[in-house]
């Protein structure tokens, strides 16, 4: 009987722990990391100094690299399971969405971008779930300064407010994948070894049900 494997993105607002969280799965669960391509996206800098200048740039270059790991994760799936920091959904209707309604990115723009988009979606595989990281907007915005990226220490608030809704608004609307929520702000998985069980208990029973749990 062929082994089933399973495929999980972390999900959240940038500054609420998705890299810690990915990585922490995928040692827990012995899954293979796909991480999220931060580093080598020159414009990303660029952006947070203009935004209506490198929005698309810089949004097209995460695209681009989402749609690559979708491509490589559909391929690691047939013989090993995955933890994805950040499902491309995400980057959509979260990230590039909010560039769209920010009016950092054109119509014109926004409607390319999407275009590239929905020409690849029919060969990505769909998680089997998703994990939702519930994290207040201050908690946020201690985490994003005590991580240290420069070029992320003068993001206005009513930004991350704008992502953090964008993200609900696609969970409320989402009715295919499986969604798990766990409430971070008290839950230090960074340095505490039993959050860290916590936190991998609450994921690993809610693959183990399938069913959304809040």
């Amino acid at each position: 009987m062929k082994e089933q494997h399973e495929y999980i993105a972390v999900m959240g607002t940038m500054g609420s722990g998705k890299t810690t969280a990915a990585n922490l799965l995928a040692k827990e669960l012995n899954f293979t990391l796909i991480e999220e391509n931060v580093k080598e996206n020159a414009f990303l800098p660029r952006f947070y100094k203009d935004m209506s200048r490198w929005a698309f740039h810089s949004q097209v270059f995460f695209l681009m690299e989402k749609i690559r790991q979708m491509i490589e994760a559909k391929t690691l799936l047939g013989k090993t399971s995955v933890v994805q920091d950040t499902p491309i959904t995400q980057d959509v209707y979260s990230y590039a969405q909010a560039q769209h309604k920010l009016g950092n990115m054109d119509d014109a723009e926004w409607a390319l971008y999407q275009k590239i988009y929905h020409e690849f979606t029919p060969h990505f595989p769909a998680p089997d779930l998703i994990v939702f990281l519930d994290t207040s907007i201050p908690v946020i915005e201690q985490r994003i300064a005590s991580r240290g990226r420069g070029f992320e220490q003068t993001i206005p608030t009513d930004y991350l407010t704008l992502l953090d809704r964008l993200n609900r608004k696609w969970l409320e609307q989402n009715t295919n994948i499986p969604v798990v929520v766990v409430h971070t702000d008290t839950l230090d998985i960074t340095r505490n070894r039993d959050a860290q069980e916590q936190f991998t208990s609450i994921v690993r029973h809610a693959l183990h049900s399938k069913g959304s749990v809040h």
